[in-house]
Order: C-alpha cells, then structure tokens, then sequence
C-alpha cells in the first residue's frame, strides 16, 4: 500500500513540477527587452519563434511552438510588423502576433496637396520601402483629384497603395457623402486661395458672387494647376494660356478640383459668408483685403503691390 501511495505522490509531484514549470515558461514574463520582429508572409512558426528567442523577447523558442500548438494559434499568426516592449510571458506575445498588433506608422496629408504632392511624399516614408509604390497610388488616385480628405492616418508597413487610397476616400465620403462636385472643385480652390480658416467664407462668398455674374473666377491657382512644368514664377502668358483650368480664359468652374481640400474649405464652400466683394488680393502676411467694387480693388492692388516692392 505504501508502495501505491510513493508512486502517487511521486507522480502528482511530477506533475505539479510539469505544471509549474509550464506556467513559468508560457505565463511568467522574461525580464523586460524591447525588439521589433518583422513576420513575413509565409514565415514558419519556429522561424518566428527562433527569432524571438534571439532576440531575448521569450526564453525557449519550443516551449512557444508547443503552446501555440495547444492553443491553436499555430495557424493564426498574421504577418506583420511588430514591436514588442516590457515584460512578456510567451502567452501575452502570442497573443499579440495572433490578434495582429502591428506597428502602425504616422501618415499627415496636408490640406491643399494634390495627388501628385501626396505621392511624392509617401515616396520619401522610410517604412514604404517598394520602389513602384508612388507609382501605383498615383494610378489609382488619378481619378479621385479633391476626393481623398487630408488627416493624419496610421498604416502599417505591409499597407499597399490600394489600402492608402481606399482609406483616404473613405475619411472623404464619412465627412461628405454627398459630396457635390462642384462644391468640391470650389473646395478646393478656396484651399489654394488662404491659409487662414477664418478667410475662407469669404473667399467662397467671392467665387459665388462672380459666378452669380457670371464673371471670370481669375483664380491664379487654377491657372497653375493646369501647367505643364510650372516653375514657381506665374507669367503674364501664362493667365493667357487657354488650357481648361484657366479661369481667366473660361467662365465658371474649372473642369475638376485643382487639390485635396481639407475640412475648413469644403465647409466654407458649403457655407460661404454673405457678402457683396468680388475681389480680394494678398496683403503679403498671410491674409487678403477684400473689396466690392473694381475701383476700390485696384486701389488695395497699388497699395499692398507699392508695400511688397
């Protein structure tokens, strides 16, 4: 009997040591590292594994494929990019390679950019490291000129140029579904015309106010939109050139929007101030003085024109 009673105790101590020794493997946490670890599609488990180990995020890279296996998280991780920081047990970073916690990378598209300038500048992210990336967002942007919503935006490095485009339409379409076209052409003109918020009412009570007379919009950012090769330096030619988007030559709106206006100047064209100005012109700080009449605008011209020489 006592025989029975040794190996009993011998096998529950065998057991409580298993036990304990699978606790202290799978739930108590190695001391704090901090490592990123990129899992590619198509990356095993035990590649992953061996690389954590390395890099000191876990301590024996078997005791992670087994209890990914007893879980069922074999079959689950999700590439990605991750980076994994402080004190984690085996079961807290499975968990975040299962659930996909990614780094998520800052993308701000500015107000004002056109699809070119917003490609461009996802050009120069260090974490997009395809070299056909700007390419393919331009050729999948290119019909959507005004429509993708500057903000700042989060992606991960795997984000292709599709996910980047069907993103910023979406922010586009939450904040206006209805999304007119020519109030968005107008958008963003205004978006071109001011940095100051406070102005843009009453750049779209001008626009509005012209088309109503159906006088010229004579908006230099449109002009400069439709150019070829723009150099910086707006010529007198140039506010002749019949291309389609010259205001100057054409009446009313252009045949599209010239940029991606942001929140301030779609609301604006929304809800334009009510006024009688049909012009305005730089004060050379930032901000426009807005006239009614011709005369007086040539006026505010020679005073503001007199003030930058």
């Amino acid at each position: 009997m006592k025989k029975y009673l040794l190996i009993i105790f011998a096998l529950f101590s065998c057991l409580l040591l298993f036990a304990f020794c699978f606790f202290f493997y799978i739930f108590i946490p190695i001391q704090p590292q901090t490592a990123e670890i990129a899992v590619a599609e198509g990356k095993t488990l035990r590649q992953i594994a061996e690389q954590l180990e390395k890099d000191g995020v876990i301590r024996d890279a078997n005791a992670f494929i087994a209890y990914a296996a007893l879980t069922g998280g074999s079959e689950k991780v999700q590439a990605g990019e991750y980076r994994l920081a402080g004190a984690l047990s085996i079961h807290r970073v499975l968990d975040t390679l299962v659930k996909g916690e990614v780094i998520l990378h800052k993308v701000q598209i500015i107000e004002g950019w056109t699809i070119r300038q917003i490609a461009d500048y996802l050009r120069m992210l260090d974490f997009i490291d395809d070299p056909t990336f700007a390419g393919e967002f331009l050729e999948l942007a290119k019909e959507h000129e005004g429509y993708l919503l500057p903000d700042t935006y989060h992606f991960s490095r795997q984000a292709g140029p599709r996910k980047y485009v069907e993103t910023f339409l979406k922010a586009f379409n939450d904040f206006y579904p209805e999304a007119k076209p020519e109030i968005v052409t107008l958008a963003s003109i205004i978006e071109k015309e001011t940095g100051l918020e406070e102005e843009r009412p009453l750049i779209a009570s001008v626009f509005y106010n012209r088309l109503n007379k159906r006088m010229g919009l004579a908006s230099d950012p449109t002009v400069i939109y439709g150019l070829k090769n723009f150099d910086g330096n707006l010529r007198k030619e140039d506010l002749s050139n019949p291309h389609p988007y010259n205001t100057y030559v054409h009446a009313g709106l252009p045949p599209g929007p010239i940029c991606n206006p942001g929140r301030a100047s779609i609301l604006a064209a929304l809800n334009p101030a009510q006024t009688d100005y049909l012009y305005f012109v730089s004060k050379n700080d930032g901000s426009h003085h807005f006239s009614s009449t011709l005369a007086e605008h040539n006026q505010a011209v020679r005073k503001y024109q007199q003030a930058q020489q």
